[in-house]
C-alpha cells in the first residue's frame, strides 16, 4: 500500500494544496523553494519545556501524551526521515491572520483509499496518538525545513460509526469543522498540537502566531 501512494503522491499532492487552500479569503501560501541540499539537521530544542506556566495548565494525562508524541516524532526533525517514512508535501504554507500552519507533509492512512476516485477519503476513522496523518514544517531563513507541530485529521463519518463521543487528545477536544472553515472535501475531526514550537494562543489551536510564511 505504501508503494502505491508513494507512486500516486504527486497527484495527491496537488489534490491537497488545492483542498487546503479553501480555508478561504483569511488564508495566504506561499510555495516552498526546497533544494535536496536544504534537508534540516535534527534540532531537539526544549522550547516545548520553555513554557512550563502552560504546560502546568495540562492536566498529566494530556501532558504526557504530548511527551509520549514529541518521543514519536523527534526523528522527523530530519525531513527526509519524514519522506522516507511516507509523507509528502500535502499543501503550500498556510497562514492567515491570526498566524501560520506551515507547510502540511500528509501520509494517508485509510487502506480503502484510492487517489484515481474523486470522492475517496485518505484518512480512516482510527485515532493513534501516536501515528499522526500530517506533519508541520517551517522554512527558516536559510531555507531548511524546521518541525514545528503535528495535526491528526480523522473521518468523522467513520469515526461516529464506532464512537458515540468525539476523539479527544488526553482531556481536549477535536475540533469539527463546520461547512464554511472546513479545508477538506468530507467531515472530519482534526487537532493541531504545536509540540515542537510554542503557540502563545494554545497548543491545540490551530492557528500559531510564531509560524511564518515568509
Amino acid at each position: 500500500m505504501k508503494n502505491y501512494l508513494m507512486s500516486n503522491s504527486a497527484k495527491l499532492a496537488g489534490c491537497f494544496s488545492i483542498i487546503f487552500l479553501m480555508f478561504g479569503c483569511m488564508a495566504e501560501t506561499s510555495e516552498p523553494s526546497i533544494q535536496s541540499d536544504q534537508l534540516t539537521e535534527a534540532s531537539l530544542d526544549n522550547d516545548f519545556y520553555t513554557y512550563p506556566l502552560e504546560n502546568m495548565r495540562m492536566d498529566p494525562g494530556t501532558l504526557s501524551m504530548v511527551a509520549t508524541l514529541r518521543a514519536t516524532t523527534a526523528k522527523y526533525h530530519r525531513i527526509e526521515v519524514a519522506m522516507e517514512d511516507g509523507y509528502f508535501q500535502g499543501t503550500p504554507c498556510v497562514s492567515s491572520p491570526n498566524g501560520g500552519m506551515g507547510y502540511h507533509y500528509i501520509r494517508p492512512d485509510n487502506p480503502e483509499f484510492n487517489p484515481e476516485e474523486e470522492n475517496s477519503i485518505p484518512f480512516d476513522g482510527t485515532f493513534d496518538p501516536t501515528m499522526p496523518e500530517a506533519i508541520l514544517y517551517e522554512m527558516d531563513k536559510n531555507g531548511k525545513m524546521k518541525l514545528v507541530g503535528i495535526e491528526f485529521i480523522i473521518d468523522a463519518e467513520a469515526w461516529d460509526a464506532e464512537n458515540e463521543m468525539p476523539p479527544y487528545f488526553g482531556m481536549q477536544e477535536f475540533d469539527e469543522p463546520d461547512e464554511v472553515h472546513n479545508p477538506l472535501p468530507f467531515r472530519n475531526y482534526q487537532i493541531h498540537v504545536w509540540a515542537w514550537k510554542h503557540n502563545p494562543s494554545g497548543i491545540f489551536t490551530p492557528f500559531n502566531p510564531n509560524v511564518k510564511c515568509e
